[in-house]
């Protein structure tokens, strides 16, 4: 009754009458309630039939609106194709997908085309009716559907009574022509080139086109690797299964075109012909060809499908060189580079996996004595392969022991042939190397490459000595910037020109660069300074001074400052040399200004005894406070001869009497006064202390600074007397304030540690590029220079005499180390300083030093290659007892043998580090 109610028409009919003055009244009024309607958008939906896949269904009118002013909910709902419905086509389609639908469900009836949907309960409201009738979709599942333009009406109901009207939508339907297929089947064909028999390709082939029954043409094509005029399709028409089907091929493109006249030819045809199409080929070339499949149908061509042809060539044992050539450039004061000959060679042979032996020669334009060919087994990729050079006739022969190694590790081994010239200028004529190989019955094809070789004009080279020239501002001599200086070049025995620079805190018009040409040694070099630029240009006019007379005249080139100034930073020379074509590397040395401040004499007085002698230490005091010991330096007067003489510092009492004592050094001077007794008493001379007894600091380049705040370390028995321990210890301390140098190819050395900890406490700089070279050897006379350094070793009180000395630029170490007994040189008198030292002769002159302690397992090492009557045999012993030494090897000390420079590093930091507090400092 409730819902019979709500549907009927509801007439309110209200009469008011009432009776006024005028006699009126109150005309009745009708309401009316409206059902659910429907309507739809303009224009119509379109459907288009899928191509070889199923169709893609269409919404029927995404834009239709329910409405209704009795209701918020309906009950159900029918749309149907009411116009060209095809049953067994048309197919109308629900999905309740989201909450927007309610519990809206649907029926399709595909004998009628009617979609019934119905909401359970009449809940779905008004939008989400509507959400569900804009979701509907119309699809055909015919692959070629029916195209009348269909007509689908849509209803809604509130209840059995109560319909909306019906609203119509148009569907127009497109038939989609249907694209013909072709499919390969899997896997590969095979072929062998130069086979008489053509190879099918593609047996397994399929056709097919869903809406035709017949094609009107297709290709085959070689799509990748194709090898023209050699690769070739083939189709022959069987005369019963492949209908009217003919085919034409192009033999420059690798692409064959079939047609039927009239496109008769059935898809079985057609599937039967491009079954029968073959590959034949003579190429010389293997590998994969691509063979492309396309099929039409008059209108349409299908997607293209592919079967892969595998070509394999029978090829004979063949070397292939790469084009070009290879390109040799000499080296510049070096080692040339060794060039590849040919990185890209290949060696190929099917009848043969191994090859026995291989011959690589120089057989255009050889020579003998600089021409190398190189081979190294890389261990991973080339076998068992070897290798012989002969360098007399330029022949390099490889063999594989039994034969053994495969054609890659025999590719991998050619290809790594390097071609190299010994000669600092080669000849430059191109070389013509050939290869060939034998697999021990068949040789190979020659194969040849050529080598470019250019020849590089070497760069002249200065090399500045180590260390720092010192000079005293204000005094009167000019001093020689680098005696040790030297000049080379590999390929020319004269120079023309040179530089001489103060590159670093040049004091301009004060600095004054000069140079003398002895008239002897120097050739025709003349100079010309720059006053204002501070560099000094010298030449020799035609180029004609030799490489001695360049080096006489850049070791006499001379440091003056005209006045004393207060700019006393350290000043930087650069050098360089020039060959007409190139200019050398820049060299430095470092000088360092000095203002001298004062000098004080330890004692500054003294009481001697007739004919008995005592010592007297001249230190120089500088302006920035820091201190050398010039008591071998200074010129000595003695205001009474007749009373006392001296020499060298060491004051001997001649008669009775007091007198007074100069020395004199730069612009300063100091006076002792000295009173000598009548009687000498038995005993009484007064030795030199050890921290008098001096003529060289530890640095003969850089006065060190004392430190009065740290007070000196305790005294040990772990070094002889020439070493000052407390001195020692100051200077290790300062150093270690000051310096932090590093060098480039030391960081990964097994030496790293203690190259750092030397460099740290400022005895080694390394050279200017700014590597230490750790494993070059080292000269005496740097490791004299070394152990001064390293235990500030001063002047002792014994005489010597190397006479070959006067000119090295270690002289004044190597004299500190012979005044106190470290070295005695050789049974003639000399000392030959830039020999390489021997680690037996290292041995010695650290035993002068150190005071060898047993080990803590006293056990003596026993040295297999050090014979019982060796020299140095005992202190060698001792010195591996005490724990210093190590064999090169187990059981062989090698004691002939040169010492690097990081070997003489890490020993003298061991005898350092015996002393508890240097060890403690150290760190």
């Amino acid at each position: 009754m409730k819902s019979l109610l709500r549907k009927m028409l509801v007439l309110v009919t209200i009469a008011l009458t009432f009776q006024t003055g005028l006699g009126n009244y109150i005309t009745p009024t009708t309401f009316a309630a409206t059902d659910p309607v429907l309507s739809v958008s303009g224009g119509s939906a379109s459907f288009v039939a899928g191509d070889n896949g199923p169709s893609t269904p269409v919404a029927i009118d995404s834009g239709i609106t329910v409405t209704s002013d009795s209701s918020t909910t309906l009950e159900s709902a029918t749309v149907a194709i009411t116009g060209n419905f095809h049953a067994g086509e048309d197919a109308l389609m629900f999905i309740n997908y989201d909450q927007t639908m309610g519990n809206i469900t649907a029926s399709y009836n595909s004998a009628t085309g009617v979609l019934t949907l119905t909401s359970t309960g009449a809940t779905a409201t008004l939008a989400q009716w509507q959400a569900a009738l804009r979701s509907i979709t119309y699809t055909n599942t015919a692959i070629t559907p029916y195209t009348a333009t269909r007509t689908v009406s849509i209803t809604v109901r509130e209840g059995v009574n109560v319909v909306s009207n019906t609203v119509t939508r148009m569907l127009m339907l497109t038939a989609t022509d249907q694209t013909p297929i072709v499919t390969t089947s899997g896997g590969s064909t095979n072929y062998i080139s130069g086979a008489s028999t053509p190879v099918g390709i593609d047996s397994g082939l399929t056709v097919s086109d869903l809406d035709n029954a017949t094609l009107a043409s297709a290709s085959v094509g070689i799509m990748s690797n194709f090898d023209a005029g050699k690769d070739v399709l083939v189709y022959t028409n069987d005369g019963q299964t492949m209908g009217n089907i003919t085919a034409s091929y192009t033999a420059s493109t690798g692409v064959m075109t079939l047609t039927s006249a009239g496109a008769n030819a059935t898809l079985a045809q057609w599937q039967s012909a491009l079954r029968s199409i073959s590959f034949s080929s003579t190429s010389a070339t293997p590998g994969q060809r691509i063979v492309s499949y396309s099929v039409n149908d008059g209108m349409k061509t299908s997607v293209a499908a592919t079967r892969t042809v595998e070509v394999t060539v029978i090829m004979p044992l063949s070397l292939t060189a790469s084009s070009g050539s290879a390109s040799f450039v000499a080296g510049d004061n070096a080692p040339s580079t060794p060039v590849v000959i040919d990185s890209g060679i290949t060696v190929t042979a099917d009848s043969s996996t191994t090859l026995t032996s291989a011959t690589v020669a120089i057989t255009g334009n050889f020579y003998a004595g600089e021409d190398v060919l190189g081979f190294i087994n890389d261990g991973l990729t080339m076998g068992n392969i070897t290798g012989s050079y002969n360098a007399s006739t330029g022949g390099l022969t490889l063999t594989s022991s039994d034969g053994t190694a495969t054609l890659a590790q025999w590719q991998a081994a050619l290809r790594t042939i390097t071609y190299t010239d010994a000669a600092i200028t080669p000849n430059t004529a191109t070389r013509m190397v050939s290869f060939t190989v034998t697999d021990g019955v068949n040789a190979s094809n020659t194969a040849t490459r050529a080598v470019k070789v250019t020849a590089t004009n070497q760069t002249p080279i200065v090399t500045t000595s180590g260390g720092s020239t010192n000079y005293i501002s204000g005094a009167s001599t000019p001093v020689a910037i680098d005696s040790s200086l030297t000049v080379s070049d590999l390929d020319n025995a004269t120079l023309s020109s040179a530089t001489v620079s103060i590159t670093g805190n040049f004091d301009a018009e004060k600095d004054v660069l000069a140079y003398m040409n002895d008239g002897a040694s120097m050739g025709n070099i003349t100079a010309n300074y720059d006053a204002l630029n501070g560099v000094l240009t010298l030449t020799s006019a035609g180029g004609t001074a030799t490489l001695a007379q360049w080096q006489n005249a850049l070791q006499a080139v001379t440091y003056k400052h005209t006045q004393v100034s207060t700019n006393m930073t350290t000043r930087t020379i650069s050098f360089t040399v020039s060959d007409g074509n190139k200019m050398s590397s820049i060299a430095t040395k470092s000088l360092t200004l000095q203002a001298l401040s004062s000098l004080r004499a330890t004692p500054n007085t003294l009481s001697v005894l007739s004919g008995q002698t005592a010592s007297v230490a001249i230190t120089a005091v500088f302006s920035d406070q820091s201190q050398r010991d010039v008591t071998s330096l200074v010129t000595w007067t003695v205001r009474n001869p007749s009373i006392a003489n001296v020499t060298s510092g060491r004051v001997t009492g001649k008669t009775a009497g007091s007198t007074v004592v100069s020395a004199v050094y730069g612009t300063q001077s100091v006076d002792i006064n000295v009173t000598v007794s009548g009687t000498p008493v038995s005993g009484s001379e007064s030795a030199p202390s050890s921290s008098t007894n001096t003529s060289t600091s530890i640095d003969n380049s850089t006065p060190v600074k004392s430190d009065p705040s740290t007070p000196p370390a305790q005294e040990t028995k772990h070094f002889h007397a020439l070493v000052e321990t407390d001195r020692l210890v100051a200077f290790i301390k300062e150093a270690l304030a000051n310096n932090a140098v590093t060098f480039q190819d030391a960081s990964s050395h097994w030496a790293s540690k203690d190259i750092l900890s030397a460099a740290k406490i400022g005895i080694i700089n390394g050279y200017p590029d700014g590597r230490f070279r750790p494993d070059a050897s080292i000269t005496r006379a740097e490791f004299s220079t070394l152990l001064v350094k390293a235990f500030a070793l001063r002047s002792g009180s014994g005489t010597f005499e190397l006479r070959d000395i006067q000119n090295s630029w270690a002289r004044d170490s190597i004299e500190v180390l012979a005044t106190n007994g470290v070295i005695k040189g050789y049974s003639d008198g000399t000392f030959h300083a830039d020999y390489r030292i021997t680690r037996a002769e290292m041995v010695v002159m650290i035993s002068k030093i150190l005071i060898f302690q047993n080990s803590a397992s006293g056990d003596t090492a026993t040295f297999v290659d050090v014979a019982p009557k060796h020299w140095a045999k005992e202190i060698i012993e001792a010195a591996a007892k005490a724990g210093l030494l190590e064999g090169k090897s187990p059981n062989r000390f090698e004691p002939n043998a040169n010492l690097t420079r990081a070997e003489a590093l890490t020993m003298i930091m061991r005898m350092l580090r015996e002393n508890p507090t240097i060890d403690q400092l150290l760190g």
